[in-house]
């Protein structure tokens, strides 16, 4: 299985662009306020998922000493340095990746070094899109944009699958502020597993909090 580090992470280290669009700043902010002050708290998210054609319980894992908060399913295991090494040969892998029994289904976080504000947050949203699109062999693209999470979190997202050794990769990444540096996060799985996991990946993903 392909993954994106070789080309794709460095760039995202590498990216020291600052646009500026202050246009529409206020109506953003106050459209960010507004979903923030209606973001559920962390003992609403769901407790298990429905993943094919099992159950799966959640647990909520701390990463980033304690200031982000994700529901991850128990079924997850951490993997080691070494096989983290194996699964992505870059020297800028995620920080922290989380796989099941097979490899198939991976979550990952990283946090980047570059420096971004909130309002800057769509505007590198769309240059990595870009760059993704532009670096890695796509075979479908779904979108890509914006929003705020069931959370309050606002953050960008990029949704495409790309053609890896044997199988078509589905990733789900996305960009949050966290300590006005950039945490990327995301999951992927193979083509087989899209079916069962597109729903809750996203969810899991959705339940992502920044402290």
């Amino acid at each position: 299985m392909e993954y994106l580090d070789r080309k794709v992470t460095p760039i995202l280290y590498n990216h020291r662009e600052n646009e500026e669009n202050d246009q529409n700043s206020e109506v953003e902010e106050a459209v960010k306020l507004a979903h923030k002050s209606q973001a559920i708290d962390s003992t609403e998210l769901p407790a298990r998922l429905r993943i094919g054609k099992e159950s799966v319980f959640l647990k909520r894992t701390e990463l980033y000493d304690s200031r982000v908060a994700i529901s991850l399913p128990r079924s997850l295991r951490l993997i080691s340095e070494k096989e983290a090494s194996m699964k992505y040969p870059s020297s800028h892998r995620p920080e922290w990746i989380y796989t099941n029994d097979s490899g198939t289904v991976n979550f990952t976080f990283n946090r980047l070094e570059h420096r971004i504000s909130e309002e800057e947050l769509t505007s590198f949203t769309e240059t990595m899109a870009n760059v993704i699109r532009g670096t890695q062999p796509i075979r479908q693209w779904e979108k890509h944009g914006v929003r705020i999470t069931e959370t309050g979190q606002f953050t960008g997202y990029c949704q495409f699958s790309v053609q890896g050794l044997n199988n078509q990769i589905y990733n789900h990444i996305g960009f949050s502020i966290l300590d006005q540096s950039v945490l990327v996060y995301g999951f992927n799985c193979t083509d087989e597993e899209k079916r069962d996991w597109l729903e809750p990946g996203e969810t899991i993903l959705n339940s992502l909090a920044i402290h």
